[in-house]
This record gives C-alpha cells, sequence and structure tokens, in this order.
C-alpha cells in the first residue's frame, strides 16, 4: 500500500518511494500500459469495421451503452471526488459548495443546448478535439516534448477522429445531435442546423489538416529523441482514421470514448495519489488493477443522480431502447464536458506507476 498525506495535495514522497520500484523496460506489455487496451479496441474495430461493416451498424449504440458503466461515466461522474479532493473539502456540504461552479455549468449548457442545439452540439465537437486530444497527448507523453509536440498531436487526433467519421458519412454521423434537436419543444425546433454537405467539406479539410498536423507532431518528438514514440502516435493516427472512416460514426466514436480516452483518463485518476488514495485509511493500492476498481467505486455517489438523469433524457427522447440511451448519454456529455474538461486541467500529473514518469 502507498502512503498518502492530504487529499489536496499531491505526495512527494510517494515519487520517491516508487521510484526505485518502476518497472524496467522488459520488452513485455502490459494491460494497463497507456497503448494496450487503446490498440486493442481501435485495432477490433478496424477489422470489423472492413471485414463486416454492416455488423457495425447493428451494434452502433452498444459502445455508449457498456461505457455507462465501464470507463466512460464512471471517469466523469468521479469528478465529485476529483474536485473535493483537489479543493481539500470534506463533509457533503462543504463538497457541494465546492462543486457549485461544476453544476452552474452544467445549468448554463443545458440552457444552450435547449436554445439553440444545433450551435451548441457544433461547439460541443470543437470541445471534443480539444478534450479528446489533450488526454491523448498527456497519456502518451507527448505534453514533455514541446508544445509543437503536444498541439500537433492534440489537434490531429481531435480532427482525424471527427472529420473522417462526418467525411464518411455525415447524416448518420449527425444523426444522434439531430434526434436532440428534433425532441426539442416546437418552437424551439426551428433554430439553426447544419448544412450537412457543407459540414462533409470542412470535414475533408479536417483531415488534411489532422494529417499535416500528425507529421508536425511526429517530426517534434524526434527531435527530442523520441523516435520510437513518434512512429507510434502515427501508427495510433493511422487506426484512428481508418476506424473512424469504416466504423459506422456512432460506433466508432463510442469505440474511441469506450477504448482509448475513458480509458486513459481513468488510468491517469488511478495512477495519481492525491484522487486515488483512500480518505480514511491515507493508503493507495499497490495494483493498477485494484486502483483502477477504486475508480469506478469512487464514482458511485455521482453515479446515482446520473441515472436519474439518463431516466429523463430517455423518455425525452421518446424512448428506452438501446440506441435511445446511446443518444441519451450523448446529450448528457454535451451538458458535463465544459466543467468535466476544466476540472480535468487542474489535475497534478500522475505520481504512480504505470504512468508516472
Amino acid at each position: 500500500m502507498l502512503l498518502y498525506r492530504a487529499p489536496s495535495t499531491v505526495v512527494s514522497s510517494v515519487g520517491s518511494t516508487w521510484s526505485h520500484r518502476l518497472p524496467a523496460a522488459t520488452g513485455r506489455v502490459s494491460w494497463s500500459g497507456a497503448r494496450t487496451v487503446p490498440w486493442t479496441m481501435l485495432g477490433l474495430a478496424c477489422t470489423v469495421g472492413v471485414l463486416a461493416p454492416d455488423l457495425t451498424e447493428r451494434l452502433a449504440p452498444w459502445p455508449f451503452v457498456i461505457a455507462l458503466v465501464v470507463f466512460g461515466m464512471p471517469h466523469g461522474a468521479a469528478d465529485w471526488t476529483v474536485a473535493a479532493r483537489l479543493s481539500g473539502r470534506t463533509g457533503f456540504l462543504a463538497k457541494l459548495w465546492g462543486f457549485g461552479s461544476y453544476l452552474v455549468l452544467m445549468l448554463l449548457s443545458m440552457a444552450l443546448v435547449a436554445w439553440q442545439p444545433g450551435i451548441t452540439s457544433l461547439l460541443f465537437l470543437v470541445l471534443t478535439v480539444f478534450h479528446f486530444g489533450m488526454a491523448d497527448a498527456t497519456a502518451v507523453g507527448a505534453d514533455d516534448d514541446g508544445p509543437a509536440a503536444r498541439w500537433g498531436l492534440v489537434f490531429a487526433r481531435g480532427f482525424l477522429l471527427l472529420s473522417c467519421v462526418f467525411a464518411a458519412d455525415p447524416a448518420r454521423a449527425w444523426a444522434p445531435f439531430a434526434r436532440i434537436a428534433s425532441s426539442m419543444p416546437i418552437a424551439w425546433q426551428a433554430a439553426w442546423q447544419p448544412n450537412l454537405p457543407l459540414l462533409q467539406h470542412l470535414a475533408w479539410w479536417g483531415i488534411g489538416s489532422g494529417a499535416a498536423l500528425a507529421i508536425m507532431g511526429a517530426i517534434a518528438r524526434i527531435r527530442t529523441g523520441h523516435r520510437r514514440d513518434a512512429a507510434l502516435d502515427l501508427m495510433e493516427h493511422g487506426l484512428v482514421a481508418t476506424m473512424a472512416s469504416t466504423v459506422d460514426p456512432l460506433c466508432a466514436v463510442g469505440c474511441f470514448f469506450l477504448g482509448v480516452h475513458a480509458f486513459r483518463h481513468t488510468r491517469r485518476l488511478a495512477c495519481t495519489s492525491s484522487i486515488v488514495a483512500d480518505e480514511r485509511h491515507l493508503l493507495a493500492p499497490d495494483s493498477i488493477t485494484s486502483r483502477i476498481i477504486r475508480i469506478h467505486r469512487l464514482s458511485l455517489p455521482l453515479m446515482v443522480p446520473t441515472v436519474g438523469c439518463l431516466a429523463l433524457l430517455c423518455w425525452w427522447l421518446g424512448g428506452f431502447d438501446v440506441e435511445s440511451l446511446a443518444v441519451a448519454s450523448i446529450a448528457f456529455y454535451i451538458i458535463t464536458t465544459l466543467p468535466h474538461h476544466l476540472l480535468g486541467l487542474r489535475l497534478a500529473r500522475p505520481d504512480l506507476p504505470p504512468a508516472a514518469t
């Protein structure tokens, strides 16, 4: 077990405690590595997308549904604990007060999506480029190789994922957002919606920009001496682009969210002692598996009201089937991603293996 001092600070002694215990470069691949689970998910999705694209249409909602209980929703629902730990607040009322700004941003996002669902959805996609890309850059160490390496990977990852999806099938890619807009009161359904051919045209520009930025980021990493990392980044960009081009749009984004983004964010939380350590016993589990399970347990207080919100959203969307649940989760992410992203910017560097550097 790892010693831990206070919920509001990262323990400096943890890094030194673990410095002699970090695994040596043995060449073995661990499931908890930054790329193992993501590449497995991307590889499986690409294989199915190439060999049986119709199957991905039938399975389209399922990655988002699975993400409600594994990695996806829990990594966001842990924000209640994350906010409390970062501010050092204890007690329900103190934690609720500290969580107030988060709730205010949720309410503002909800009001905006109700007023202008089309514009809000596009803003959400722009934020998703940053949110997904920044999480990946942190996970694979591009943050440490300079601004060109970091932002090249950030924008390349977001552009290639979303642009390939919209270039391949803009109508199906926009369908969840169109359904959200169509569920609004009749007086608000006349709000602006994007022109899909124009959106597809812009997506092709996004693919070109993403490819150029991917090369720029790789060159920047090569200049810092990280040739292997640069090659792996380019291979991962290729997997993301292939998946997004061959798999049903909803399924593609869902697979990335579940197997890449949410896994890596959960892994980061599980490798940050100030978040994962037991508040009562001041200890963090040795095993990364135990720590990831603990992050899921820490998400339970916020998961309870989240289930109620999802039920209301499904009712609002007109159904409780699998597809409605997937679209309801997307609507929920539109409301919560901004405060979730801003809270994540305050996280300390991971100080526990395997993510500690």
